[in-house]
């Protein structure tokens, strides 16, 4: 509450507010700008990375599974070769095996019947378990020809990958097939496959493949065929049957449902979507595969990672850049506007009536050094008024004195003239009462008195008449003098 007081007292604060002020909009202005080219700029960083790392997994996969299938093919022409020779199968799955390091096993099944002095089902198996390889022939008891792989294959007589949730039979990790014919070399046309070599990818291994190229930590790749199902996926437990159905339902949300339609229909596009408490950038497009999509969730927290550290380095930088130039500023002015705090001072004491006051001399040549030599020169020109006031009163306090004294001796003249003419008028009073009670007893008694007494009471009224004719001149002479 103190500190708005003292803004409206002070100039410079004052001013410094309005400068930080009109700088803070201008940097929150810049800043707004140049913070939404930047995350224009990692988005479409984010989204060519994606894309990137999109074609790297394809590629990656399509190689890897062209290895795969042009290993496959060879091995068929082998098997064709030998194919009156029935012992010879087991070596050459466990050739398959040992020459392909990506391939954790196969299988060489032929159809019903097929070799008659093998049983009905003749079928040969080799997988790899850690650094060993472990081979059978022991699946007499086993309907293979019941099982997808083996009957769709057949019944086509076209290679194809089969469905992860289709080929967990063997091996206890989640794997796809790659099932292809083969045929008698007899048959020119194809037109009856005598059986199927089938070899196991573990997509687990796969995955880590694709996931070393993830353009972020946390960035994941997944691949999904048309079934919905995963061929490719970082968690394990989401290669099972029916996992996409189980996140979706964990996860409810328009986003997903709308993912999952465009990687089934081989679309190619982007989102932004939220799984759980984070949100992701979802970048999907078809493989090369026709029956694969493949798609990479980037976390948005990742992707934006370096911006949000930029965001606070500016918001850091430029609180205390404000700071900073809050407190230069108010130096800064307090310096310049030190001349006008001081002829603030001049003048509330000149205003007070202390005119001894001396003002500084200046070499600035802007306007507060004219101002402070105007008010420098107006205030010796008001000394040098006070002092020729100050002389000036002093002479006349003098000349008043003068005045005064005489003043007082006139006084003290007028008060003796005026005692003197009471005093004479007191004097007047005996003599004028003895003279009218002569006149009047001469003139009552006259007949009845003697000359002497006659003569006597005329000389009384002559002596008297005297006396006061005396005064009179007298009093006389003082009110000419007081006239004069």
């Amino acid at each position: 509450m103190m500190i708005k007081p003292h803004i409206r007292s002070s100039l410079s604060a004052r001013l410094s507010l309005w400068i930080v002020t009109i700088a803070t909009i201008l940097f929150v202005a810049v800043l707004w700008i140049m913070l939404w080219f930047a995350h224009r700029a990692l988005e479409e960083e984010t989204t060519q990375k994606a894309l990137a790392t999109l074609d790297s997994a394809s590629l990656t996969i399509d190689n890897e599974l062209s290895n795969i299938e042009t290993a496959v093919r060879n091995m068929r022409w082998v098997i064709e070769q030998h194919i009156d020779y029935p012992d010879a199968m087991m070596g050459l799955s466990r050739q398959m095996v040992e020459t392909n390091p990506s391939i954790e096993g196969c299988n060489i099944a032929f159809r019903p019947n097929y070799y008659p002095g093998k049983g009905r089902y003749f079928m040969v198996y080799n997988q790899r378990l850690g650094r060993n390889i472990v081979g059978s022939d022991n699946y007499s008891n086993t309907k293979y020809d019941e099982q997808s792989w083996f009957a769709n294959t057949m019944r086509t007589g076209t290679a194809e990958w089969s469905d992860p949730s289709e080929v967990s039979q063997y091996v206890n990790r989640a794997i796809t097939s790659y099932n292809v014919p083969f045929y008698h070399p007899t048959d020119r046309e194809h037109k009856s496959p005598v059986g199927v070599i089938s070899v196991d990818i573990a997509l687990d291994r796969l995955s880590l493949t694709i996931q070393s190229t993830r353009p972020f930590p946390n960035t994941y790749c997944s691949v999904m065929n048309r079934q919905g199902s995963f061929i490719i996926h970082p968690d394990t437990t989401m290669l099972n049957p029916g996992s996409l159905k189980n996140q979706l339902e964990m996860y409810p949300s328009e986003e997903g449902l709308r993912l999952a339609e465009a990687m089934k229909n081989g679309e190619s596009g982007s989102m932004v979507m939220r799984l759980g408490d984070m949100e992701y950038y979802v970048f999907y497009c078809p493989s090369r595969n026709p029956d694969w999509s493949l798609n990479i969730f980037c976390p948005s927290d990742e992707i934006f990672e370096s911006y949000h550290q930029l965001l606070r380095l500016v918001i850091i930088v430029t609180i205390v850049g404000l700071l900073a130039l809050l407190l230069f500023s108010l130096f800064h002015i307090a310096v310049q506007l030190l001349p006008l705090y001081r002829l603030d001072k001049s003048a509330q004491k000149l205003a007070e009536g202390d005119f001894d006051q001396t003002i500084a001399d200046t070499s600035r040549h802007d306007e507060i050094g004219h101002l402070q030599r105007a008010f420098r020169a107006m205030q010796q020109s008001l000394s040098v008024y006070l002092d020729k006031i100050t002389q000036q009163r002093k002479s006349i306090e003098e000349r008043g004195e003068e005045l005064r004294t005489a003043y007082m001796h006139v006084k003290e003249e007028e008060n003796a003239k005026a005692a003197f003419i009471h005093s004479a008028t007191d004097q007047l009073s005996s003599p004028i009462t003895e003279i009218s009670i002569a006149v009047s007893r001469i003139g009552q008694e006259h007949s009845r008195m003697t000359h002497d007494e006659i003569v006597r009471l005329a000389h009384t009224v002559s002596v008297q008449t005297q006396i006061v004719v005396d005064l009179l001149d007298k009093m006389l002479k003082v009110a000419n003098d007081q006239s004069s």
